[in-house]
């Protein structure tokens, strides 16, 4: 009984992987954003219910998971098919374009929150915030060329000073 509630499971998924790419590809083709939310839950119960009942039938047979690695393997190659067509479609791309946006208008405020929250918390300890620490390499950064300025003068200075310590000394002579 199980070899056929495997076959029917089989078939069951196999049917709605078919209907599923057919569904995605009109749904690009006529420019509507795909909602995958909507796609994948009933889909994803139905297999999950049919599944659940196949299994209480009985222990599975080599059989059903013989099938099952089947439609799987077949699974996976349809809906790479399916996708590698609908992410070719300039739909998706304004879609991907969408949610890229959504998701920057989104994480902005969050991170810039986050920040400020780390920033207090460092605050609390007594430590300092990344942006201070990044300030005081700055400064760092500065004198370094300040000293590494006032260091090429004094050997200017000096080069000119024992020169004009050889001249006075010729001189003299």
């Amino acid at each position: 009984m199980a070899e056929t509630g495997g076959q029917q499971l089989f078939d069951l998924w196999k049917k709605q992987v078919e209907e599923g790419s057919q569904a995605w590809l009109r749904t690009l083709g006529q420019g509507q954003p795909a909602d995958p939310q909507s796609f994948w839950r009933p889909f994803m119960d139905q297999g999950m219910a049919a599944w659940s009942k196949v299994m209480t039938q009985g222990p599975p047979s080599a059989d059903l998971m013989g099938q099952w690695k089947q439609f799987l393997d077949q699974w996976i190659a349809a809906w790479s098919k399916v996708l590698e067509q609908a992410m070719g479609t300039e739909t998706f791309a304004q879609a991907m374009g969408k949610q890229m946006e959504s998701f920057l208008n989104t994480s902005g405020p969050a991170k810039k929150a986050a920040e400020q929250q780390i920033d207090a918390g460092l605050a609390g300890l007594g430590l300092p915030s990344r942006s201070q620490v990044i300030g005081v390499a700055a400064q760092i950064v500065q004198l370094e060329d300040k000293v590494d300025g006032l260091e090429d003068r004094l050997d200017a200075v000096v080069k000119e000073l024992r020169e004009l310590t050889a001249a006075v000394k010729a001189a003299r002579a």
